[in-house]
């Protein structure tokens, strides 16, 4: 059902939640995916990393150790499967994607 989520499959996503409840099982509660998984925190340091700031300017700006930054770019990349290379790549297409149960346009 995860799976249906995140490719999109509103409709099988739907059906199999159905299915779950008639057959008197209760779906366990989906995951975040993706950036939808980050904290506030993560997502602002994985902001200003995307944009090639140095991990000390980041800790500078927020005020915190750059070891944090470390820290929290490192359960991004582990949270969003990606490195410092894709992280822009990812952060933008994450901005263009409509909210989940957002119908298609």
């Amino acid at each position: 059902m995860e799976s249906a989520v995140v490719c999109g499959a509103d409709a099988l996503a739907a059906r199999a939640r159905d299915e779950l409840a008639a057959s008197g099982l209760r779906p366990l509660r989906l995951r975040a995916v993706g950036t939808d998984s980050l904290t506030a925190q993560e997502k602002t340091v994985a902001d200003r990393a995307a944009r090639g700031w140095e991990n000390t300017r980041i800790a500078e700006e927020l005020g915190i150790r750059e070891r944090a930054v470390e820290l929290l770019l490192s359960g991004v990349f582990r949270k969003i499967g990606t490195d410092l290379a894709g992280l822009p790549e990812l952060l933008r297409h994450a901005e263009n994607r409509p909210a989940p149960g957002t119908p298609p346009r």
